[in-house]
């Protein structure tokens, strides 16, 4: 059995397979060839000097028939075995299964507030305008983020069977950093030149312009500012590299690294009172 699984993995690493199929193909492989075991077992069985072996080998038989009705149940459905015992084994091997749950509940976790607790009445999403130094501008954060380990692109660790249980779930793209990160500092700035624009940065010293503001919700931003007293409620990184669900498993695709912003916005008559 273990070498027709090592042939049809040889086989299946000359195209671009996604983990799901390649484990179906698996389980397929190790149901037939498991039954030569069964065959081996009974014939062993037969004769008086070789039952011992016999039953060594059925014991094996009904070992690997459990593990692949488990693989039947992971691959072919999206339902979980009751009686898994693999977070056991896991665990003994110095698996964290914790762990794993915690990395996949980043992918549905909201962003905090970092600039203050406004009311869902004060804040609209804004739109962005990126020019090509600003996008030089969020790639370098991007690199420095990563440099002080605030940013990581790995997928948290999950495997593509989880990751297209989220992909499933959230009826999205599953991003390589896990949710949108929100920026260690930003901040909305009216320039001399009448523009307002997103900064954002590593800290209050280091900072840089990301983007320009062209409307707040529906409001292009300079009627807005005539009206209102304006400021970044929330601005986060998103985009980069991610996956999401295609014919056969996942496929992954990057996208530039790019930022979206909430803005707060009050009545300036009444804030003047």
């Amino acid at each position: 059995m273990l070498t027709a699984l090592d042939l049809i993995n040889r086989l299946l690493n000359y195209f671009n397979i996604q983990d799901k199929p390649k484990g179906r193909a698996f389980t397929i492989v190790a149901f037939l060839a498991n039954f030569y075991i069964l065959y081996v077992a009974l014939n062993a069985l037969r004769y008086k000097g070789f039952r011992l072996q016999g039953l060594a080998f059925l014991l094996l038989f009904l070992v690997f028939l459990y593990f692949i009705v488990l693989n039947f149940v992971y691959y072919f459905t999206d339902k979980t075995a009751k009686f898994d015992i693999s977070p056991v084994i896991e665990k003994a091997l110095g698996g964290n299964s914790k762990a794993k749950k915690a990395a996949e509940e980043a992918y549905t976790q909201t962003e905090s507030p970092v600039n203050g607790v406004f009311t869902n009445d004060q804040v609209l999403p804004a739109t962005l305008k990126i020019s090509a130094n600003n996008q030089v501008a969020i790639d370098k954060l991007v690199d420095a983020l990563q440099a002080q380990s605030l940013l990581t692109l790995d997928y948290h660790g999950l495997d593509d069977n989880t990751l297209a249980r989220v992909a499933t779930k959230k009826a999205a793209p599953v991003l390589a950093m896990g949710a949108p990160l929100p920026l260690p500092f930003f901040e909305l700035r009216h320039t001399l030149d009448n523009r307002w624009v997103i900064v954002g940065g590593m800290n209050s010293l280091d900072y840089t312009e990301l983007a320009e503001v062209e409307t707040i919700g529906l409001t292009p931003i300079e009627q807005a500012a005539n009206q209102y007293k304006l400021a970044a409620a929330q601005v986060v990184l998103t985009g980069g590299p991610q996956k999401r669900p295609a014919r056969s498993g996942l496929m992954e695709i990057t996208e530039p690294f790019t930022i979206e912003a909430q803005l707060a916005y009050v009545d300036a008559n009444k804030n003047a009172q």
